[in-house]
């Protein structure tokens, strides 16, 4: 029975903890941009039955998937800005800078796996393996879950790791207080 007692005490201490608050809050809000992402992709690739055929090295592609996949992502980028910094990382930073810094990351993001990767992932599925972006896997409540679809979906794992580690590292960088230690020699020293 101590063995359960303690057992709760510890994982109550790891719900508690900032880390731990930190990484679920990111996740939440992550699965919530991804969301976002989605359905700003699908409205748009719904909304428009456009295509813009063209060829890169031999490969058929069309660009207005790549069109609709940035725009998303910009909406995408502003709900992720302000849940990031609100409610994940509770930072009170310069908006400006780490606003521009957040955009910078969310480039890079952009062009290694929503574009580059998502692109790379189409043209693998049409050419490698004849699996055109619009075959069907499965229907649920009347929305046709495509190739395309699979592929943003997978990305978006790679998507939200990279965010996360780039958002902790660079952006919402909060400044180390001071420890009580230290603090305590600075005043001797006055």
């Amino acid at each position: 029975m101590s063995n359960n007692v303690e057992g709760q005490s510890k994982l109550k201490t790891l719900i508690k903890s900032k880390k731990f608050q930190e990484i679920f809050w990111y996740f939440v809000f992550g699965v919530l941009t991804t969301v976002v992402n989605l359905v700003a992709f699908t409205v748009l690739d719904k909304c428009f039955d456009v295509k813009w055929p063209v060829s890169i090295f031999g490969f058929d592609l069309d660009l207005y998937i790549v069109f609709v996949n940035v725009v998303a992502w910009v909406v995408a980028i502003v709900f992720a800005y302000i849940t990031n910094k609100k409610f994940v990382f509770k930072t009170k930073g310069n908006v400006v800078r780490e606003f521009f810094n957040f955009v910078v990351a969310r480039l890079f993001t952009l062009f290694a796996f929503e574009i580059g990767l998502f692109t790379l992932g189409i043209m693998v599925m049409e050419n490698a393996f004849n699996m055109p972006q619009d075959d069907l896997w499965f229907s649920i409540f009347g929305f046709n879950v495509t190739n395309k679809y699979i592929i943003k979906i997978f990305i978006a794992v790679f998507v939200v790791v990279a965010n996360y580690i780039f958002s902790k590292i660079f952006i919402f960088k909060k400044k180390e207080e001071p420890k009580v230690e230290d603090a305590a020699e600075e005043v001797k020293e006055a």
